[in-house]
């Protein structure tokens, strides 16, 4: 998982309009990249139009993402901390942890959702990211987890 990260993908950010803009802002360091183009925003609003949010997983959490051919150049992970929670839908959850994957096919980055939901499952982790100062503390976060 770590291989697919690095602090430059990580932000921090106060609050956010919507969840629109926790959307492009979630995606913005994969496109300033290179790693997907600008089109995978619009994968993923149109994604969510057709099947909802499917990407919140649990109160604080986020994985949005579109499928590789809505815009995916290389594999990589982004990952935008908000410090006030936005709301996908009027009775969701309250999100403050965005963690973009892009994908390059329908499986190589299976065990890289592994490794996320364990490291997601462990509320100290997830307690440490939201109260992260820094992407790269958000990042030394993924690496000590990796290295467990």
């Amino acid at each position: 998982m770590i291989q697919l990260l690095s602090v430059e993908n990580i932000r921090i950010v106060e609050k956010v309009e919507d969840w629109k803009e926790a959307i492009r802002l979630a995606v913005a360091p994969l496109i300033e990249h290179g790693f997907v183009e600008e089109r995978y925003v619009d994968g993923i609003f149109t994604n969510t139009s057709i099947y909802g949010p499917y990407y919140v997983l649990a109160p604080e959490i986020a994985l949005p993402h579109a499928r590789p051919d809505q815009g995916v150049i290389h594999q990589q992970i982004a990952i935008l901390l908000l410090r006030e929670p936005v709301k996908f839908t009027p009775d969701g959850y309250e999100v403050r942890i965005l963690i973009t994957l892009a994908a390059e096919d329908s499986t190589s980055h299976l065990q890289t959702m592994v490794h996320l939901a364990e490291f997601l499952g462990d509320d100290a982790s997830v307690g440490k990211l939201l109260s992260a100062g820094s992407p790269e503390e958000i990042y030394a976060l993924f690496v000590k987890y990796s290295t467990q």
